[in-house]
C-alpha cells in the first residue's frame, strides 16, 4: 500500500541528520532517490531540490502541480539527552497510533510532507497531472531555501504545500515577520569582595512550542520569567548578575534558561527560600498552561569576573519591560492571533549580550509598529536594534479554484466539511508566492503534536488519511 511508503521514507530520511543549515546529505540523498528512478531532478546553489515527474497515462492535459515541504527540522532534545543532531538518526517509538522520537524532535515538521511526495514519486498506480516536487532548505531558521528559489524552474499552476499540523484545516494565509536583535553591551568587572558565594539559577520546566502556532497558548517564557525573578530578588538581596543565557530557537518559546549571581555566603538560605516560594508562584500564575516551572539552585564557584550593575541593569529591564507573547488579535478571522513576538534567545557573546526575538504579523502596520516599538524600548536603554530577516505575509486569494477543488474533494473522501483558516506562522508560501506569483497554493497536512519540542508526534493514521486524500486530489484536479 503507498501509505505504508509514507512512514517508510520518512524513517529512512530520519537516519540522516537534517538539522537547519546541515542537509547537504539529505539534499544529496533526494537526488539520489530522483536519479535511481530516472526522474528529471535539479539541486540548487541552497540545497533546495526540485524532482519532476510527468503525467500518468491520460493525464497529460491536466494542470501541473507543485508538492512542496522542506527538509529541514528543529533540533531540540531533552535535558538528559546525549544525542548528537550531527551525526546520530533520530530514534523512532511507535506509541499506540502515535510515532515520536526518543528524547528529540521527530522532524516529522516536515519531513512528512517530504516522505508523502517521495511515495507520489515512487507510485506507480497515482493517477496524476505533471509534478513538480520542491524541497526547500533552512525553512526553520528563516526559510533561506525558499528564499532563494528561482520563478523559472518551476511551472506549476498549483501548489500543494504539506506544511500543517491539524488534519482537516486547510491553511490559505500566514504571517510575515521578522526578528530583531538587541545588543547590549556586555561590560564586566572584577567580583566585589563582599560576595563570597555563587549560585547558578536554572529556569526548568517549561513546556516551551512553536512560537507562531502555540503562542495563543500564553505559555511562560523562560528568558522573561528568569529577569522577573532577578528583579524581584533585587529589592530584597544584594548580588551581582554574572551569567545570563537561555533559548536555543528563534521560533520556539524558550523552556529554560540559566543565569549566575554572587551573593555573601550568608544570604544564600535566604536567597534560596525566596527563589523556591517565587517558582511556586510562577507555578500559580502560569497553571494550567505551564504548571511546572521549577527554579534549579546549585552552588558553584565564584567567578573571576562579573557584568557591570549597568550592563545587568540593561538586560534585565530589557527583558522585563519588552512585550513579549500575543500582541494583538485578528478582527477578520475568529480567534486568530493577528500580531506576536517571542523573546526567543538570550546570548552572552562576549562583548555583548544579544536577544534575539522573533516578530510576526498578518498586517504589515502591525508588524512595523511592533518592531519599532522593541527597538525604541532597546534603544532607550542604551542597546544597539537591528532588524534582519524579513519575509512576507501569504496573503489570502478568497475562492480559488484550487480552494474550491481542496475543499470538494476532502468532503468526499472524508464526508466531513475541512476547517479553512490562516496560521500564526511563516509558511514557505510567502516566499513561493513571490517568486510565483500565477500559481495558486493551499497548506494541509496530518495531525502533529508539539513540533519543536522533544515531545512531538505525529498520528500514524492522520498521516495515512491524510496521504490518502493527497492521492485523490491529485487525481481530480483540473
Amino acid at each position: 500500500m503507498d501509505a505504508n511508503k509514507v512512514i517508510e521514507y520518512f524513517k529512512a530520511m530520519n537516519q540522516i541528520p537534517r538539522g537547519s543549515g546541515n542537509e547537504k546529505a539529505v539534499s544529496d540523498w533526494l537526488v539520489q532517490f530522483a536519479k535511481d528512478r530516472n526522474l528529471d531532478v535539479m539541486q540548487d546553489e541552497a540545497n533546495n531540490v526540485i524532482i519532476r515527474k510527468p503525467a500518468t497515462a491520460g493525464y497529460e492535459d491536466r494542470p501541473a502541480v507543485i508538492l512542496q515541504g522542506h527538509m529541514d527540522m528543529v533540533c531540540e532534545k531533552a535535558a538528559d539527552s546525549t544525542h548528537d543532531f550531527t551525526k546520530d538518526p533520530i530514534e523512532h517509538i511507535m506509541d499506540g497510533e502515535w510515532l515520536h522520537a526518543n528524547g528529540t524532535t521527530l522532524g516529522a515538521d516536515n519531513g512528512i510532507a517530504v516522505a508523502m511526495s517521495l511515495a507520489v514519486l515512487d507510485s506507480d498506480t497515482i493517477q496524476h497531472g505533471p509534478l513538480e516536487c520542491l524541497f526547500t532548505t533552512a525553512e526553520e531558521t528563516g526559510m533561506d531555501g525558499a528564499l532563494a528559489v528561482k520563478g523559472e524552474n518551476l511551472h506549476g499552476q498549483y501548489l500543494l504545500n504539506i506544511d500543517t499540523e491539524v488534519e482537516g484545516e486547510f491553511i490559505v494565509s500566514c504571517a510575515g515577520g521578522c526578528r530583531v536583535e538587541v545588543d547590549v553591551p556586555a561590560e564586566r568587572e572584577a567580583c566585589p569582595s563582599a560576595y563570597d558565594a555563587a549560585l547558578n539559577l536554572y529556569m526548568e520546566g517549561l513546556l516551551g512550542g512553536h512560537s507562531g502556532i502555540e503562542i495563543h497558548k500564553e505559555r511562560a517564557n523562560g528568558n522573561q520569567v528568569l529577569a522577573r525573578l532577578l528583579l524581584d530578588l533585587r529589592q530584597q538581596f544584594d548580588f551581582q548578575l554574572a551569567f545570563f543565557e537561555g533559548g536555543t530557537k528563534h521560533n520556539a518559546i524558550p523552556r529554560n534558561s540559566h543565569a549566575q549571581i554572587v551573593l555573601k555566603s550568608a544570604d544564600v538560605p535566604a536567597v534560596t527560600e525566596a527563589l523556591t516560594e517565587a517558582a511556586a508562584q510562577f507555578r500559580q500564575e502560569f497553571t494550567p498552561q505551564d504548571p511546572d516551572i521549577s527554579v534549579r539552585i546549585e552552588p558553584t564557584d565564584v567567578p573571576a569576573e562579573v557584568y557591570t550593575i549597568e550592563t545587568a541593569q540593561k538586560l534585565i529591564f530589557f527583558l522585563y519591560l519588552a512585550p513579549n507573547g500575543v500582541f494583538g488579535m485578528s478582527h477578520s478571522l475568529d480567534n486568530l492571533v493577528e500580531t506576536s513576538n517571542n523573546l526567543a534567545i538570550v546570548k552572552d557573546n562576549g562583548a555583548t549580550l544579544s536577544v534575539l526575538i522573533s516578530i510576526r504579523s498578518l498586517s504589515e502596520h502591525a508588524l512595523t509598529y511592533l518592531t519599532g516599538k522593541i527597538t525604541l524600548l532597546a534603544q532607550s536603554l542604551g542597546a544597539k536594534a537591528t532588524v534582519a530577516g524579513g519575509y512576507p505575509a501569504w496573503e489570502y486569494s478568497r475562492g480559488s479554484k484550487l480552494e474550491e477543488q481542496a475543499i470538494a474533494v476532502y468532503k468526499q473522501v472524508t464526508g466531513h466539511e475541512p476547517t479553512v483558516t490562516a496560521i500564526h506562522a511563516g509558511l514557505e508560501c510567502g516566499l513561493l508566492s513571490a517568486a510565483l506569483p500565477n500559481t495558486q497554493m493551499i497548506s494541509f497536512g496530518p495531525t502533529i503534536t508539539h513540533a519543536h519540542t522533544p515531545q512531538e508526534r505525529v498520528s500514524v493514521p492522520s498521516v495515512e488519511r491524510m496521504f490518502t486524500y493527497l492521492v485523490a486530489l491529485l487525481k481530480e484536479l483540473q
